[in-house]
């Protein structure tokens, strides 16, 4: 049910997530440079404090921009935040600390199994990965197809599953409410809606690695390889070379179209989380509507004024009063 509302829905959260999308940009690498800074720091004075940092502010990045498209969300429904665009930063350094950690964890448990599992040593492991990660990936296919895909499929459902977890918290982490609109509880909502939350996870995730390829096919049926191709070079260009005026009008609509792409596929799990979210709202409110109801005292019917004096009359008539 959620996956049918969600689509639609994350279209309104498209067009505003636009609107609001370069000051996210540039808070975001604003963002990233105070963490650099940071970890540089407290690299000084304890490597494994700046890496804790690191991670935790790291995981923060891809927790802010679900923050707030869930809460663009739940503004396009009337739900009012009570906290400000920076008050997200605290929730998302936490939330992120905490699905880095489970990230380790399962990093480190698939690193267990492909070590128990394929004739390579750790050495090994380094030695293939400085190599590059296709590399690596190759040597583990090569050495245990199998087992090397098995890992990679469950860790990789493992985090999606993290993930889909923690969304409807994010929710009420975003506008720093519950949906009693009390302050916001940490993981309240976590796990709710977990199926088809799920489902809007991965369609995200596999979505957003599937833009590219997509929009190259699309132009190369429709007559603009051509465009396409300069404008992947002058990225690769960009990225290597860090020129600036490497960039030209080719790589601006790309960047332009691909944003757009990228923005809505991500919104599908903030339209599934707001809508959760949402749910539980109104559960609450009927329950709240309904302890209303029954706390109403029923008004005492009033009780017509009796002539005494008549009262006795009808009952001895043969008495005078």
């Amino acid at each position: 049910m959620y996956i049918l509302r969600a689509i639609p829905f994350s279209f309104a959260i498209l067009w505003r997530y636009v609107l609001v999308f370069p000051i996210v940009f540039i808070v975001l690498a604003i963002y990233g440079g105070i963490a650099v800074l940071l970890a540089l720091l407290l690299g000084l004075a304890s490597p494994a404090l700046a890496v804790l940092v690191a991670l935790a502010f790291g995981m923060a990045m891809s927790v802010i921009p679900a923050m707030i498209g869930t809460r663009l969300g739940l503004q396009a429904r009337g739900v009012r935040p009570r906290n400000n665009y920076i008050g997200l930063m605290g929730p998302a350094i936490g939330y992120g600390l905490f699905e880095g950690f489970c990230l380790l964890i399962i990093f480190a448990v698939s690193l267990g199994v492909i070590l128990l599992t394929v004739p390579l040593g750790f050495p090994d492991l380094l030695r293939l990965l400085s190599q590059g990660e296709d590399v690596l990936f190759a040597a583990l296919l090569e050495a245990n197809a199998p087992a090397t895909l098995a890992v990679v499929a469950v860790s990789t459902l493992w985090m999606f599953a993290i993930r889909s977890a923690l969304v409807v918290p994010f929710a009420g982490a975003s506008i720093d409410r519950d949906p009693n609109s009390k302050p916001h509880t940490p993981f309240y909502g976590f796990g709710s809606g977990f199926w088809s939350m799920l489902v809007l996870v991965i369609m995200s995730f596999v979505g957003s690695a599937l833009i590219l390829p997509v929009i190259g096919l699309i132009a190369a049926t429709t007559g603009f390889g051509t465009e396409f191709a300069i404008a992947s070079g002058q990225l690769t260009q960009a990225a290597t070379e860090r020129e600036v005026t490497a960039i030209g009008y080719e790589f601006l609509i790309l960047f332009g179209v691909t944003s757009l792409a990228f923005l809505w596929v991500y919104s599908l799990q903030c339209a599934g989380a707001a809508l959760v979210f949402l749910r539980h709202k109104e559960a609450h409110d009927i329950a709240f509507e309904t302890y209303q109801e029954g706390q109403q005292e029923p008004m005492e019917p009033v009780m017509p004024k009796t002539d005494m004096k008549a009262l006795l009359q009808s009952r001895m008539p043969h008495r005078k009063y």
